[in-house]
């Protein structure tokens, strides 16, 4: 599993929601697009969605549907604040955005016991994540952008992917 950092905004997939202006790099979340990590063009898949939406006080929620099983199929979602600096998208999966987190078959949510386990195991597996600052630079790379990461100011190696803004319209989703 790729590391949260499509941390986990207000992304409302039915209908491009129009929020206050964003500062680059992720000021089309305004119009409502979407980040697509490693999309599947032919196939209209993504390992994950991520929007943005200014949220009170100034700040920036940021919701994510993530890719966390591809068989059986299971997505998280999660929100969680972050803020743009130097060109950044900086913020933390906190231990609450996993306590918090929506999990889905990809068309119905778990039963309360099963995704209870799922927080569990997913706590564990990210325990070198969770609660560290996490900064995401987005360089361009084709018809999108390389997300490069970096934890406390330390590159993530091996966790670069291709991202894209897609339109809810355009019809993606987040499946294998």
């Amino acid at each position: 599993m790729k590391s949260l950092v499509f941390l986990a905004a207000g992304i409302v997939f039915g209908s491009a929601a129009m929020s206050a202006p964003l500062p680059d790099p992720i000021a089309p979340a305004a119009k409502g697009l979407l980040q697509c990590y490693q999309p599947d063009k032919s196939h209209k898949t993504c390992s994950s969605l991520a929007g943005y939406k200014s949220a009170a006080g100034g700040t920036i929620d940021n919701t994510a549907v993530i890719l966390i099983s591809r068989s059986p199929l299971i997505t998280m979602e999660t929100v969680s604040p972050v803020e743009v600096r130097s060109g950044r998208v900086c913020g933390s999966v906190r231990d609450r955005d996993i306590d918090e987190a929506k999990f889905s078959d990809g068309t119905h949510p778990l039963e309360a016991r099963k995704a209870e386990l799922l927080r569990q195991q997913l706590k564990v597996a990210l325990k070198d994540l969770l609660n560290h600052e996490i900064c995401t630079t987005y360089v361009p790379d084709g018809d999108g952008f390389l997300a490069k990461e970096t934890k406390e100011g330390v590159p993530m190696p091996g966790t670069d992917q291709h991202v894209i803004w897609v339109s809810p319209s355009d019809g993606y989703r987040v499946s294998p």
